[in-house]
């Protein structure tokens, strides 16, 4: 039994659990947001939240085992309901930042090509 606790700890450490930054925290209250004051206030808890805002979000830092392949992936899943087209467009920039890779590692991984 201790085993399957170790397991688990390690998997929930592991995993993208980090809802400590702006990103994660717009695709925590933005999705299923039906109007843009809905969204805009969403925006404003969340800023107030976490000052540095987007650019305090490091670039792929979602990508990981349990996390989305890809920003494009993250977005349709987390805007697909969502009417607002503000909410829409924040949560696909924070599926890109979170979810895509940086710059670094796409110029890293076509030079091992």
């Amino acid at each position: 039994m201790p085993a399957r606790w170790i397991f688990a700890t390690l998997a929930l450490a592991a995993s993208p659990a980090y809802a400590a930054n702006f990103a994660t925290c717009l695709l925590d209250k933005l999705p299923g947001t039906q109007n843009d004051v809905a969204a805009q206030a969403v925006y404003q808890v969340c800023i107030g939240e976490h000052a540095g805002g987007m650019d305090a979000v490091a670039q792929g830092s979602g990508r990981g085992l349990f996390g989305f392949g890809s920003g494009a992936e993250c977005t349709a899943k987390k805007a697909g309901e969502t009417r607002s087209n503000r909410a829409a467009v924040m949560i696909g920039v924070a599926c890109r930042r979170l979810y895509d890779e940086s710059e670094i590692d796409r110029f890293l991984n076509k030079q091992r090509s």
